[in-house]
């Protein structure tokens, strides 16, 4: 693990483009239209006060303990290894799941971009190229961190390019900056909508995930996360008003299932600019599957290192300082649940959105209730940061799951099902360490 290699820009590129913004709206905007109707933006806007807050969590957790880990080790010292390895395998699960519908996106976009639309829709030619993306971002993510820094810059800016564009040309047709009534409210469902929107917000804490590799580790990746989260919540309130703006909600709703920029970018920007827009989408989607590694790779090899995963994953390749392991087996795991997703799923983007959303909301409400019990003994110096934030966050996020279990289908809710199930099996069926080992 290279020291000092990033500082608060790249830290902050970094955060923002595991978020993926140009896909994470791809394929979002149409299912929050379907939810909540006209009032998308705002939800938008709402529902960054949760993840705000939960990004305060990780400030004050980060502060006292800088570990790659993050989540795992935080909740490890809290609630115990039990508890710990529990949070850290939802978090990779949801990492793993992710990579499925990035790299599918990414997949059907390539093809779409150079008017291979037979391959596009064709589940075995998605499956190969796709597989491919995995393989090749995880190199760059191996061959070291500055690389993987520098090649996010680029795509991140391609990204806010196409995006602003976008919004512009939705405003400058639509004849104005109004939105329909509120009165248009999708399926009024607006707990799944504040679900979904949780998932375009999610992938700010990649700043933390690369905290020893920072400069001034306990500080460092609070401000690139809060940077990158007030530039997503002001990107994804004027991209998602200007849609509605544009098309309206119901044809946005009709699309729930697919990917809006897709559908309207050609009418919208011409044949150029679509392709431009597409190409956004593209090099978002690989951009994430790359900070999706990074991250990942990383709370594996934290888990190594406490005895929650084998020794192995604790690993780190003696030339490009980064985990070797850690990096390969999530790759092979990413490919392996890709593949038999987009063979077998007729809905790959539409479950999956919502199952991640459902794990990351899970492993962010046990990082916010972590926060009082690792500090205890501690809470009169900061009673506000350690006591009165991390309540609030567990409180949204709790009421957001229970309201949403209704609304999200069936479907997403045994993907979670299962993944907790084996996650629990395989933790749990690991040797314990002995005494005084557990967090080395």
């Amino acid at each position: 693990m290279r020291r000092d290699a990033l500082g608060v820009g790249t830290s902050t590129a970094i955060g923002m483009a595991s978020t993926a913004p140009a896909y994470s709206l791809a394929v979002s905007v149409g299912l929050l239209a379907g939810y909540v109707g006209a009032a998308a933006p705002v939800v938008l806007a709402v529902s960054a006060v949760p993840v705000v807050l939960v990004a305060l969590c990780f400030r004050e957790l980060n502060r006292a303990e800088p570990d790659c880990g993050t989540t795992f080790p935080w909740t490890e010292k809290a609630f115990g290894l039990g508890i710990g390895r529990m949070v850290g395998w939802t978090t990779v699960m949801a990492c793993v799941l992710v990579m499925s519908n990035l790299a599918q996106v990414a997949a059907i976009y390539t093809y779409i971009l150079f008017g291979l639309d037979s391959a596009a829709d064709s589940r075995l030619a998605q499956a190969g190229l796709g597989t491919l993306f995995i393989l090749v971002m995880a190199l760059l993510a191996y061959r070291g961190i500055r690389i993987a820094a520098t090649t996010q810059l680029i795509l991140l800016t391609i990204e806010v390019v196409a995006l602003s564009w976008f919004a512009i040309s939705a405003f400058r047709e639509a004849g104005s900056l109004s939105i329909p009534a509120f009165s248009s409210t999708g399926d009024g469902a607006w707990a799944a909508g504040v679900l979904v929107a949780v998932f375009l917000y999610w992938g700010w804490d990649s700043s933390f995930s690369v905290n020893e590799e920072s400069r001034d580790p306990r500080r460092t990746p609070a401000i690139a996360a809060l940077i990158a989260n007030g530039f997503l919540v002001t990107l994804y309130v004027v991209v998602a008003w200007a849609a509605v703006a544009y098309a309206g909600v119901d044809p946005l709703a009709e699309i729930a299932d697919d990917d809006f920029f897709a559908i309207l970018s050609g009418d919208l920007l011409g044949t150029t600019g679509g392709k431009l827009l597409i190409g956004a989408v593209l090099v978002s989607a690989l951009a994430s599957t790359q900070t999706t590694i990074l991250p990942t790779a990383r709370t594996m090899l934290s888990m190594a290192r406490r005895d929650a995963f084998p020794g192995q994953f604790a690993r780190i390749s003696a030339r490009y300082q980064t985990p070797s392991v850690s990096t390969w087996v999530f790759a092979g795991a990413s490919v392996l649940v890709y593949v038999t997703l987009v063979l077998t799923s007729d809905a790959v983007l539409a479950d999956s959105v919502a199952a991640v959303s459902v794990l990351v909301s899970l492993y962010y409400l046990a990082t916010a209730l972590a926060v009082p019990v690792y500090f205890a003994g501690q809470r009169r110096a900061r009673v506000v940061q350690r006591v009165v934030v991390p309540l609030l966050a567990v409180a949204s996020f709790v009421t957001v799951l229970v309201l949403a279990v209704a609304d999200v289908g069936t479907g997403p809710l045994v993907v979670v099902g299962v993944t907790m199930v084996v996650g629990a099996a395989i933790m749990f069926s690991m040797k314990p360490p002995a005494e005084g080992e557990g967090s080395r």
